[in-house]
């Protein structure tokens, strides 16, 4: 009778360790199908917020897709209201400076409808959010190279003044994707990347979305209105932003642009940037004075001095491939 009790423990005990064994090995396996099923709950989820913004954009656009030009959508009603998911946001050019705001132009008497943010020719240049390249062309009087991206998620993105494009009409990007070179193309004075965002054609200050010195978003969405109230919101909080007319714009800066911004058109006048910021009466009679350093180039002055090469040169009546002299005045300011 012991003898079969010291058997049956002796069994028992060599049975255990493949127990556990199998044991063990249904537990992994349950995990892993639990984290299988996870992640495809997450897929699916994820792939069901994609497609709910692509229907979004679509539901905005409709089957209207020309590749002609800038703002194609006149007469075209607009969203009441749109809310815009910024998350998907890519810095579209390296650099955090801005060199002329959104706004109107006194000194051109048209409005500014994007960003010029500093760049060297040949510098890349980024898709902001993932989507289709609409328009890809050369305009002579304006843009000069120019991409129009339409993203999915309601919005379309505008890069001007490019010295090379580096994607095609109907070709699908992804946010961050290299799509063009930095340039000096066009109605422009000096490189730079001109910004732009607009809804169904109407022009955006981007600066109400982005920040661009902290090179990123100022809220996870930006809720735009037709009434032209618009506003940026983070995830789960109140309105925290709302959108401010440019200072002493004319009526016909605010009225309806035409389909094709052109320096034929009659209002506004066509998008012609300048890589110069505004000076205010008070600035430009503060002048300030640089004596050039040895190794110093127009190009290092006017980033130390937040200007632009052209508007040294402009004040100095000297050219861009001018030589400089070490010592030698310049009045940046």
């Amino acid at each position: 009778m012991k003898i079969t009790k010291v058997l049956s423990f002796v069994a028992l005990a060599m049975a255990l360790p493949s127990m556990v064994q199998a044991q063990d090995l249904m537990a992994r396996e349950a995990k892993a199908d639990f984290l299988l099923k996870s992640s495809n709950v997450t897929k699916i989820i994820n792939q069901a917020k994609a497609n709910e913004e692509i229907t979004y954009a679509k539901n905005i656009y409709g089957n209207h897709w020309n590749n002609d030009g800038v703002n194609v959508y006149k007469g075209m009603a607009k969203p009441e209201e749109l809310v815009i998911n910024l998350k998907d946001f890519s810095m579209p050019i390296k650099s955090r400076i801005v060199t002329s705001k959104y706004g109107y132009r006194p000194r051109f008497r048209r409005v500014h409808y994007g960003l010029d943010i500093n760049g060297c020719t040949g510098d890349t240049i980024y898709a902001a959010f993932a989507g289709k390249v609409r328009v890809r062309k050369y305009d002579a009087k304006g843009f000069g190279y120019y991409i129009v991206l339409r993203h999915d998620n309601g919005l379309e993105t505008v890069y001007g003044h490019l010295s090379k494009q580096l994607v095609n009409v109907n070709q699908e990007v992804k946010s961050g994707q290299p799509i063009g070179l930095c340039g000096n193309t066009g109605h422009s004075f000096g490189s730079h990347l001109h910004f732009e965002t607009r809804v169904l054609g109407e022009a955006i200050d981007p600066a109400l979305m982005f920040d661009i010195a902290a090179a990123d978003m100022k809220a996870d969405t930006y809720t735009y209105r037709s009434s032209g109230s618009h506003k940026a919101t983070a995830a789960v909080a109140e309105p925290v932003l709302a959108q401010t007319k440019p200072a002493a714009a004319p009526a016909a800066a605010t009225a309806a642009q035409p389909v094709q911004e052109t320096a034929a058109a009659p209002q506004p006048k066509a998008e012609k940037h300048s890589a110069k910021s505004s000076h205010s009466t008070k600035a430009k009679a503060q002048s300030k004075v640089h004596k050039v350093q040895k190794g110093e180039t127009l190009y290092s002055i006017a980033r130390k001095h937040n200007t632009t090469v052209a508007e040294i040169c402009k004040r100095n009546r000297i050219k861009e491939n001018s030589t400089l002299r070490q010592g030698q005045s310049l009045t940046v300011k």
